[in-house]
């Protein structure tokens, strides 16, 4: 029950989180008459607040995590109903892929969540070592850097929507690094579950499936996803190198990955995984290949 309600909670704030930021993103348009991405990004940032401010309601800063897996995905259904580009093959397929990915991101946080008040480990280090400063990190930190990040590395999307480009035979190539980056964190999903239904306790190191050869092969699926995103819009022979900063995002978010997130999550395993040492000696960080 508990779930059920905290699903609840969650889709209603997102529903209005959404919905203030396309209010907002109108107004920008209409009434400023402010550049289209930039205004799609203010109201981006202002979803992201609500959505905070829902987190500090229950205590928590884990009401952010679907976030950024359904941004994308709602700004180009709404960039696909403002430009009426639906006819476009390339658009549909964008759109199709995409949404495969922010469906299975989207239900791996639901199989793992309990109720709203759940915080994730990650969270709860930053609280302990921030103290009374923690909502401004969890403002800044937890919520607006992956909604930045994940908005810069979606923008090679939006401006195919928008700019309407004609799908090219080579689109293919970007769309299936997409499917493949998807592919591979959906096995590791997989792999992950079936293994905590086995393992004895947390002190285990899982070593089966892509984990065996992959530290972090849903990082390595995330990485590629975006980098597939990035492709289908610079192998587009209207691409022009005035269109630089669409890939900016996407190197960004790979150098979040590797710098941050991924040093993160391994310092904290070290400390409760027997064995963690040895593992990391003898399993790649990202590339699912024996060493």
């Amino acid at each position: 029950m508990k779930k059920i309600q905290g699903l609840l909670i969650l889709l209603l704030s997102y529903i209005v989180a959404f919905a203030l930021g396309f209010l907002v993103t109108y107004l920008l348009i209409s009434k400023l008459s402010l550049n289209l991405l930039l205004s799609i990004f203010i109201g981006n940032v202002v979803a992201t607040i609500i959505i905070w401010f829902v987190g500090i309601l229950f205590h928590t800063a884990s009401t952010y995590d679907p976030y950024w897996s359904l941004q994308t995905l709602f700004i180009s259904l709404v960039l696909l109903i403002y430009t009426n580009n639906w006819k476009n093959p390339g658009n549909i397929l964008f759109l199709v892929f995409l949404s495969f990915w922010a469906i299975r991101l989207t239900y791996n946080f639901i199989r793992s969540f309990n109720d709203i008040t759940y915080i994730d480990w990650r969270y709860r280090m930053l609280k302990e070592k921030t103290g009374k400063f923690f909502q401004l990190v969890n403002l800044l930190g937890i919520c607006m850097v992956p909604t930045i990040i994940v908005y810069l590395a979606s923008v090679p999307m939006f401006l195919y929507i928008i700019q309407n480009r004609q799908f090219e035979p080579l689109n293919i190539i970007g769309l299936g690094i997409m499917l493949l980056g998807t592919i591979l964190e959906l096995v590791a999903d997989n792999n992950m579950a079936k293994f905590k239904k086995i393992r004895k306790d947390n002190s285990e190191i899982i070593n089966v499936g892509l984990w065996k050869y992959s530290r972090h092969p849903n990082y390595l699926g995330e990485i590629l996803f975006w980098y597939g995103v990035a492709f289908v819009f610079i192998i587009s022979p209207s691409f022009a190198l005035r269109d630089w900063y669409a890939i900016v995002g996407t190197i960004l978010n790979t150098l979040l990955f590797i710098f941050i997130s991924i040093p993160m999550a391994e310092n904290h395993m070290k400390n409760y995984k027997s064995g963690f040492a040895e593992y990391k000696k003898k399993t790649r960080m990202l590339l699912p290949i024996k060493k």
